[in-house]
């Protein structure tokens, strides 16, 4: 099977943004169900250590990310968001940023894969060819911003795990169980 950069992007940060979504819906069934619905303002500022951004900066930063490469793969420039602060911010702009990306179709992405991607810096402009940007840049940053997302709600308590992050997965075969310690997973014929 052979992947083109609409493969490589759009689906992969779709699961992202998604993935957002749903621990975002999680941290607030879990505030209201301890009764703490004023405990989600509290995570606006919540950090893992004092320098780093919080929660609403995570989220912008992944959504950034995404819609930045996307729109760089097709020869546009990035318009960033800015100014999350609330759950419903949050929310709204990962909807919003679902359906930019549900409007692209891998037509989208002709040429894509010959096209340089320049990044400007004050400390001077990085220069990538767009696959060695996509695989090396975009996609570590989006997946960077929604796991620090994830170990923010996950610090704060929400009930959230592995399965959480990773959304949803094919489901499995019968037949292709092998006990733990019992040898290699190999399909039934």
């Amino acid at each position: 099977m052979t992947f083109n950069l609409f493969d490589l992007t759009v689906p992969r940060f779709q699961r992202a943004l998604n993935v957002l979504l749903g621990l975002l819906e999680k941290a607030e069934a879990h505030f209201d169900g301890a009764g703490l619905g004023d405990g989600l303002s509290g995570l606006v500022e919540l950090r893992l250590a004092p320098e780093m951004n919080p929660l609403p900066f995570q989220i912008q930063a992944a959504i950034n990310n995404a819609l930045g490469a996307t729109r760089r793969l097709r020869g546009l420039p990035p318009d960033d968001l800015a100014g999350l602060s609330t759950l419903e911010d949050m929310r709204r702009a990962l909807d919003q940023a679902l359906n930019e990306l549900g409007m692209l179709a891998p037509a989208d992405f002709d040429g894509a894969e010959d096209r340089e991607i320049v990044l400007p810096s004050p400390k001077g402009a990085r220069h990538f060819r767009a696959p060695e940007y996509v695989l090396n840049l975009a996609l570590p940053n989006v997946l960077f911003h929604t796991s620090m997302a994830y170990a923010l709600l996950r610090t704060a308590g929400v009930d959230i795990g592995k399965r959480d992050f990773l959304g949803p997965l094919p489901p499995r075969r019968a037949g292709d169980w092998v006990p733990r310690g019992q040898g290699p997973l190999v399909p039934s014929p």
